[in-house]
């Protein structure tokens, strides 16, 4: 029997997100199976989420375990629509799951081997704009990975987000309850948020005000620390992914990765959440041919 999967993901002004995650899953899945919940009653959509299960929420201003409140929220979203899909796909925005051509172009029929494993971790790669080697704008009317062909290692984003079982997340979803480790060998989630200088240091100014008091300053608690980035922190960011030299080719199998993930996998007693070790560094990597159209714009 087809599985009945479910998209989810929640924003508030994503004009160049919100379409990429729409036109990636809308190849696979009916709209009518895609939920966006928006932050915001007065936020605007694009023409791309017509037809979608759109649910608009009303803003809470920033202030200590925003973020916190937001994830126990989505957590029992997700779990509701369990009562009626087979499989749940929660993740941000900006992160995208593809599957290894290798393994053929099923991308549902990959996720629905949730129902049979429980949860699934794709393993993480984090899309790095390289300035010093992709000196054009991003256009957003071709594929991304076709412009961006470099990433980096961070198994952070290797998040328990595709579940056919009761769960609980951690703020990010980045852990779970859930006890059981499954790094799909198939999955990759691409994580876009550094896939181009501009663009990322416009949003992170944007994310800013969101966890910002009405005089401009920072509310500690708010959100994790990535949302308080400067334009000099993203320079400096890049730059350092740069200086670790030309982007290394291989495989992408990154075994070595792989097992210290596997082999750390351990359980927070104070929390609850199991969790693996932080495998990241500034080396780059350079995408495989076979993944180049993967993630790419919707047609009119």
């Amino acid at each position: 029997m087809t599985a009945r999967i479910a998209f989810v993901t929640m924003v508030r002004h994503e004009p160049v997100f919100l379409p990429l995650w729409i036109a990636h899953y809308a190849r696979i899945a009916p709209r009518s199976h895609m939920f966006v919940l928006i932050d915001g009653l007065e936020e605007a959509l694009p023409p791309e989420a017509a037809g979608l299960q759109v649910l608009r929420l009303p803003q809470l201003p920033a202030g200590p375990g925003w973020d916190e409140s937001r994830w126990r929220m989505l957590t029992a979203f997700a779990n509701t629509l369990r009562e009626r899909f087979d499989v749940v796909v929660l993740n941000d925005v900006d992160e995208l799951i593809v599957l290894d051509p290798t393994h053929g172009d099923d991308l549902a029929g990959a996720l629905a081997e949730a129902r049979e494993i429980g949860v699934i971790s794709p393993f993480a790669v984090e899309v790095i704009h390289r300035p010093d080697l992709e000196t054009d704008p991003l256009r957003l009317d071709a594929p991304i990975l076709e412009q961006r062909r470099h990433v980096r290692i961070n198994s952070s984003y290797a998040k328990p987000c595709i579940t056919a079982r009761p769960i609980r997340w951690s703020m990010g979803g980045h852990k779970a309850d859930h006890p059981h480790l499954h790094i799909s060998r198939k999955l990759y989630l691409f994580h876009l948020r550094a896939m181009d200088r501009d663009m990322m240091c416009a949003r992170l100014q944007q994310r800013q005000r969101l966890v910002s008091d009405v005089a401009g300053n920072a509310v500690e608690g708010v959100a994790g620390t990535g949302w308080n980035m400067g334009v000099n922190e993203v320079d400096a960011f890049l730059r350092k992914c740069a200086d670790r030299g030309p982007p290394e080719e291989g495989d992408f199998d990154f075994e070595w990765q792989r097992r210290r993930i596997e082999q750390s996998w351990t359980r927070d007693r104070r929390t609850g959440f199991w969790e693996h070790a932080r495998v990241l560094n500034r080396r780059t990597y350079r995408v495989p041919d076979r993944f180049v159209g993967l993630i790419r714009p919707g047609h009119p």
